[in-house]
């Protein structure tokens, strides 16, 4: 990939493109004696949310990957997500899931959403690591977190997790996928966040105040919560 052609993270855009595509990747670690080109981690499992420019789903995508220098799937990955060595075993490697995930995207104008920028990270370490051409991928992606941390009354908390966003608006894990924390049910709810700021719509859940506890901040003080995203930027 050329550098003109580096993704980079920016704000996110709901008036200029035509598709948002919400990602989330699950990784497993790869062991230290088999790691190449500084990849520490490979993508096992790929979840995808098609929005169109209403925040309305216009399609799912869900695949296991298969690792090249993983070994089965470490013990605390496989009970936070699920995914299991035979998952990954039968699974096609990540060019071919990469492939169909740029096709299933379209020919539309998209910007893909994210729950921080790891998954980006991951995506050009990953891809660069094994010869993967990301031409035909989207080029601009945003960060949701980023967002959310900005409205949200998190003091010297730091960034905000998927699972406290969610909670504190409200917004439960879709078990369907099979696990709670798969990559399918993290890019569902993400999506129902960037629907929710793009709706500006938000309803904060009596659970707000159990996360605030949680993080040493008594009280939640009282917002007003913006109409549309606040203009941030952070560079690649």
């Amino acid at each position: 990939m050329s550098a003109e052609k580096t993704p980079c993270i920016s704000a996110i855009d709901t008036t200029n493109f035509a598709r948002q595509i919400v990602l989330d990747f699950e990784f497993a670690p790869v062991p230290k004696q088999r790691q190449r080109h500084g990849l520490r981690n490979e993508i096992i499992e790929v979840g995808a949310v098609k929005l169109d420019y209403h925040g309305n789903v216009m399609g799912e995508f869900s695949q296991f990957v298969q690792t090249e220098f993983t070994e089965g799937v470490a013990f605390p990955v496989r009970e936070l997500t699920g995914i299991s060595a035979v998952d990954t075993a039968m699974a096609d490697p990540l060019y071919v899931v990469i492939k169909r995930l740029s096709d299933w995207i379209g020919r539309y104008s998209a910007q893909v959403v994210c729950w921080s920028g790891t998954d980006r990270r991951q995506l050009l370490t990953e891809c660069q690591a094994k010869h993967i051409d990301l031409s035909a991928f989207p080029t601009d992606w945003a960060d949701l977190q980023a967002f959310y941390t900005s409205i949200m009354d998190v003091g010297s908390h730091g960034c905000v997790s998927l699972s406290d966003a969610a909670t504190w608006f409200g917004i439960e894990f879709d078990e369907s996928t099979g696990h709670a924390h798969s990559a399918l049910a993290d890019a569902r709810v993400t999506a129902k966040l960037l629907k929710q700021m793009m709706d500006g719509n938000y309803r904060v859940s009596p659970h707000a105040q159990e996360i605030r506890q949680r993080w040493g901040m008594g009280e939640r003080a009282r917002r007003v919560f913006p109409a549309s995203a606040p203009s941030w930027e952070t560079c690649c």
